[in-house]
């Protein structure tokens, strides 16, 4: 069994202890979360429960890559995707592509991705009107 020397008096290490879990909680609390998502989630899944919500999504990424972008901060990864994505959904293929590039350069662990679904989005504008069937939203 272990027993504290006499220079060790019990409260003092009483004393100790508290001070180190007091400095642990502290250092829990200010943790703040290494992106920020500027209220995402919650649009993400209001728009999931009611789609006519899903323009206030649009409104919510916009305007949070755009203050990140305003800050100099690195915007979450994933956002310019969405983003694009939503575009995507309304036809506005060009700026779909310009979201998945900036996500590609942002983050380079989402390359093979976006590179897909660039390849794929202007396969599909330049066989458009040809002779080739267009692709479906299944191949994006």
């Amino acid at each position: 069994m272990f027993t504290l020397p006499d220079r060790f008096p019990r409260a003092g290490m009483r004393w100790l202890a508290a001070a180190a879990a007091l400095a642990a909680l502290t250092g829990c609390a200010s943790n703040q979360g290494l992106y920020q998502w500027g209220g995402y989630d919650a649009a993400l899944y209001s728009s999931y429960k009611n789609p006519e919500t899903v323009t206030e999504l649009q409104t919510t990424l916009e305007q949070h890559i755009a203050s990140m972008n305003a800050s100099q901060q690195k915007v979450a990864p994933g956002l310019y995707a969405e983003l694009g994505s939503l575009y995507l959904q309304q036809g506005r293929q060009d700026e779909a592509i310009e979201q998945y590039r900036k996500e590609r350069e942002l983050w380079p662990e989402s390359r093979t991705l976006m590179d897909a679904l660039i390849t794929t989005l202007e396969n599909r504008a330049r066989n458009k009107g040809g002779d080739r069937p267009e692709a479906t939203e299944e191949a994006v």
